[in-house]
């Protein structure tokens, strides 16, 4: 797969649109954490799980990605990153991270889709198809937490 972000979010823009009372969703809007440039490649360099949070609270999150096999984001220079999905090897397009709205926006440099990103606190990030304009659309991130590097 040579967008692994890329169809990673269409596939789960397929499985559910967000339809559901507002009151539902799972998240609120997350609180700024700024002890770093979020246009910056350096925070989001290391492997990554991923989950989603489900609109039941009796159910536990869907995850995407384990620490055991997960994405991986690398540095391409201080303001790019390459994402690798959790088994690809080599990295496609880079994509360069903008500062808006105290949080990233990813811009695929190949042309894909765009993505912004918004720091929860040093180990874990949102990352949403759009920028979120509402207090709902808060609510159902792509949530990142970095694996740990300790076995």
């Amino acid at each position: 797969m040579r967008h692994a972000l890329r169809w990673t979010m269409l596939a789960l823009a397929m499985i559910g649109g967000v339809s559901t009372a507002y009151a539902l969703l799972p998240l609120p809007k997350p609180a700024p954490f700024a002890d770093f440039d979020p246009g910056s490649s350096a925070p989001f360099t290391g492997s990554w799980s991923i989950s989603i949070p489900t609109m039941e609270v009796t159910e536990p999150s869907e995850v995407l990605a384990r620490c055991t096999l997960p994405v991986r984001i690398q540095a391409a220079d201080e303001s790019h990153i390459f994402y690798l999905g959790p088994r690809e090897t080599e990295p496609s397009t880079a994509m360069e991270l903008q500062e808006r709205d105290g949080g990233a926006l990813w811009v695929d440099l190949g042309g894909g889709p765009s993505f912004f990103a918004f720091w929860v606190n040093q180990d874990v990030f949102y990352l949403y198809d759009t920028v979120p304009e509402t207090e709902a659309d808060w609510g159902l991130p792509y949530v990142y937490v970095r694996c740990s590097d300790q076995p």
